[in-house]
This record gives C-alpha cells, sequence and structure tokens, in this order.
C-alpha cells in the first residue's frame, strides 16, 4: 500500500506555500486512505484537539499592555486587535484561526465522507466510532467560528444574522457564501446529538486527542448555554459531570522556586493532562498573548489571595526583581481552552440563579471555591436574592474561566442585558480606546485575503 500522506501535513504546507482557493488549504496530490484504520490515523493527529484561538483573549477585558509592549509590537494583527482599530489585517496578511479551523473541519470532513466506502468498513466495529468523532470535533470548530465571526444566537435574527461558510463535504475549492447563525448552529447540535446517540463511542476516548460521550454532552452544554437556553444548557452539562466531576485542590500546587514563580509551579499540570477536563483542547496560539498583565477590572474581582491568582500572576521578574509594571505579570503563559468540569458546574449555577434558587447556586460556587483558597483565607459565599445569586454566580464566571477563551463571548452575551451591559476602554500613549457594548467589532473582522479568495463571502461590518 502507498504511504499515506496525512492531511494535516499537505495542507499546513500549503499554508506557507500559499494557493488560491477557498480557505489555502486545499491539498493537493494526496493518497487517500483505504482501510478503516487509515482513517483513523487522521483522527489521532493532535493538531484535532488544538484550539488555534487567542485573538479574543487580547480583546477581552482581562488582559492589560504597556505603551511600551503595545508599541514594540509595531504594525501587528495583536495591537490592532488590543485597540479595536476597524481593520486588524493588512491586505496581504492571512488568518491562522480561520484557515486552522477549516483545516480541522477538512479533516471531519474526509472522515465523514469517505470512510463509509473504505475497504473493510462493512466488517470494522470502529466505523461509527469513527465517525462520532469527527463530529464532535466538527462541531466544536464550526461553533467556535460562528461564535467569532457570527452574532451571538438571537432567535429572532438567527436566520440571518451571518456566521460563515458551513463546508459540510471535503471540498474547501467550493466558493461557499457565510451560512446563517441558525444554520451553523443547527448542525452544531445535529453533529453533537447524533454523536452522542451512538452506542459504539464510548464515555471517554482512549486519550485526549479523541472525545467521548462526555465531551459531546460537555459541548452541547455549552452551546445551548450560548443559545440563551440555559435549561437544556444545564441539564447536558448534568450529564456531562455524571461522567466526570473531579475538582483540582490549588492547595496541593507550590512554586518550585518562590523567588522566581515563572520557574514553574510543582503541582500544576499540563493542559493535555489537566484533571478537570472533560474535553480537552490545547491551545497553539499562546505565542500570541505574551508580556501581557492583569487588567485592573479583573485584579478587582479575582484579589490576590485567590490562588487562582497566586498561581497565574506575579509582581516578581525571572530575576528575582521586583517588576515595574504597573499590574502585576502573567507567568502561567498557558491557555486551556478545554471543557472543564467547572465551567459545567457554572452552567449550572447560572441556571439555578436565573431560577431563583440562590443557595443551590451560591453552593454550586462554594464547592469550586474551597479548591481555590488556603482555609485561612476561604470564606463561603451567601446570596439573599435572585439578583444577588447571578452577580457572583457570573463574578466566579471570570474568575475560573480567565483565559479559557469564553470571556469575549460572555461579554456579547451579558452585553444583551442592561444590567450587565459595558463598554471596554483602553488607553494607549495619551489616546482613549473604546468598545461600546453591542459594538459591531465583537464580530471578528474576515481577512480580506480570505474574501479576496472566495469573493462570495461578506465582510463583517465595522
Amino acid at each position: 500500500m502507498k504511504k499515506i500522506l496525512l492531511y494535516t501535513i499537505a495542507g499546513f504546507t500549503l499554508l506557507t506555500a500559499g494557493c488560491s482557493k477557498f480557505t489555502e488549504v486545499t491539498p493537493k496530490n494526496m493518497v487517500l486512505p483505504q482501510t478503516v484504520a487509515d482513517y483513523e490515523k487522521f483522527l489521532n493527529d493532535v493538531l484535532l484537539a488544538d484550539a488555534p484561538f487567542g485573538y479574543n483573549e487580547l480583546m477581552n477585558d482581562d488582559v492589560a499592555y504597556t505603551d511600551e509592549s503595545i508599541t514594540a509590537q509595531g504594525d501587528q494583527r495583536t495591537a490592532k486587535s488590543y485597540l479595536w482599530l476597524d481593520e486588524v489585517f493588512k491586505a496581504s496578511e492571512d488568518d491562522a484561526e480561520w484557515n486552522k479551523s477549516y483545516a480541522n473541519i477538512y479533516v471531519c470532513n474526509l472522515v465523514l465522507d469517505r470512510l463509509p466506502q473504505a475497504s473493510d468498513a462493512a466488517s470494522s466495529p470502529d466505523q461509527q466510532r469513527l465517525i462520532a468523532e469527527a463530529k464532535i470535533q466538527r462541531a466544536y470548530y464550526y461553533f467556535q467560528l460562528a461564535m467569532q465571526f457570527g452574532n451571538d444566537y438571537q432567535a429572532a435574527s438567527a436566520a440571518t444574522d451571518l456566521a460563515v461558510p458551513l463546508l459540510l463535504k471535503p471540498d474547501l475549492e467550493a466558493m461557499l457564501p457565510r451560512a446563517t447563525v441558525k444554520d451553523v448552529y443547527a448542525q452544531v447540535v445535529k453533529d453533537l446529538q447524533e454523536a452522542i446517540a451512538e452506542s459504539t463511542l464510548p464515555d471517554f476516548g482512549r486519550n485526549y486527542v479523541h472525545p467521548g460521550k462526555a465531551a459531546a454532552y460537555a459541548l452541547l452544554a455549552r452551546v445551548m448555554f450560548y443559545m440563551g437556553d440555559y435549561e437544556a444548557a444545564a441539564k447536558n452539562a448534568t450529564t456531562a459531570l455524571g461522567y466526570k466531576n473531579t475538582l483540582l485542590d490549588f492547595n496541593k500546587m507550590s512554586f518550585t522556586n518562590p523567588a522566581k514563580p515563572w520557574s514553574g509551579v510543582t503541582g500544576k499540570p499540563a493542559v493535555d493532562q489537566w484533571p478537570e477536563n472533560i474535553f480537552t483542547k490545547t491551545n497553539s496560539q499562546n505565542g500570541i498573548i505574551v508580556g501581557f498583565m492583569i487588567s485592573q477590572d479583573l485584579l478587582n474581582v479575582l484579589g490576590e489571595k485567590d490562588l487562582r491568582y497566586v498561581y497565574t500572576f506575579t509582581r516578581i521578574t525571572s530575576t528575582g526583581a521586583a517588576s515595574t509594571n504597573p499590574l502585576p505579570d502573567y507567568f502561567a503563559k498557558m491557555l486551556n481552552s478545554s471543557i472543564t468540569v467547572p465551567e459545567m458546574m457554572l452552567i449550572n449555577a447560572e441556571y439555578l440563579a436565573r431560577s431563583g434558587k440562590a443557595t443551590d447556586a451560591m453552593d454550586i460556587l462554594n464547592t469550586i471555591r474551597k479548591n481555590r483558597f488556603k482555609p485561612a483565607d476561604y470564606t463561603p459565599l451567601t446570596a439573599a436574592t435572585k439578583e444577588e445569586a447571578l452577580q457572583k454566580v457570573l463574578q466566579e464566571r471570570r474568575r475560573e474561566l480567565m483565559f479559557h477563551g469564553l470571556r469575549w463571548f460572555d461579554l456579547r452575551r451579558l452585553n444583551r442585558e442592561s444590567t450587565f451591559r459595558k463598554d471596554l476602554q483602553r488607553t494607549y500613549k495619551g489616546n482613549v480606546y473604546t468598545l461600546p457594548a453591542q459594538s459591531n467589532k465583537y464580530l471578528f473582522q474576515i481577512s480580506p485575503k480570505i474574501i479576496q479568495i472566495n469573493g462570495n463571502i461578506v465582510q463583517n461590518p465595522r
């Protein structure tokens, strides 16, 4: 049999070489696999476990940069995104987040389209499991793309709001227009429900690259949550927690060298080994958000006794000297885009708070918080009213899920509620930059290069 050229290798070669098609990731001269085992090799690739998204962290209200840091970035997308400029791409600049997502979607589409024709498909016990895995992965990337490039889900306008091209076949040369938010979300939900219904899909994959039923339920909970169906989100979150409810006790962590916190934290697992993960997603975009500080706004919410602060931020430089920055520096450099046990718990807590069950909501928050403070610093949260409970749930959600890729999406959904509506502001060299609530800039700009390749794609308004 001829050597199988995995698409992820061919595709990313093309990303650097360039082409003139849909997303610049169409594989050329690829030898297609023949057996079910061959197709499984596509789903074994660690790139499918990657969440190549980082710019939403630059644009939210959790991070801060000094003027010197922004200036050092020059005319780059990072600085432009941080300042919420109208145009963040140069005319010839590509979008790795878009391209990598569609590369992974291509892998899923290839498996879904061709696997049933594999030479041993009829006799293989793995065929339906692999199909279910591919559907879960495809659902993840389409949901993420829809959340970045399309409006947040609103039932009244979802049928006309634009999301992203909905490609369901392994043909990236198709010049598809942007599908509606309604259509993309419907496909995401369909993929997840079909995967969950597959009897051969195990509760957990054999490693973090392979999702199982727990991951599908957790992702479905996240999708329903951002669709505004908090009851359905809580139902799926509860099911996911039935598969896994592990919480990591931050009291078991310690600095390898307290004088130099940058040197490492003992007892802090790597992202792909994080015990709270239900659906593990590493993040290849760590490199784009280096050298930032905690925002004063987040610091006010987090506080310096919270161990999530202690093991993420520092006022000491790598030399052991005091930092000259006005705010503590981020030293972990470890984005975790996974769907976790605490996220599922917080979905349940928000549903309970919105339903008026304040005490039950606080019980969930306190279960998390007992693992995030030293015993001497821990104080249980209480809430007397629905409104107070919801406020505390949202604050805890911000603390627990910082740098999980969700704050940008939370800002967008909460801006729909007058109580939580929030304008963001930055200052650079004395100039004030503002991101109003419900601004068009909450929709990512599509790279002009991508639109040039496919003229059927309509740009987001600025």
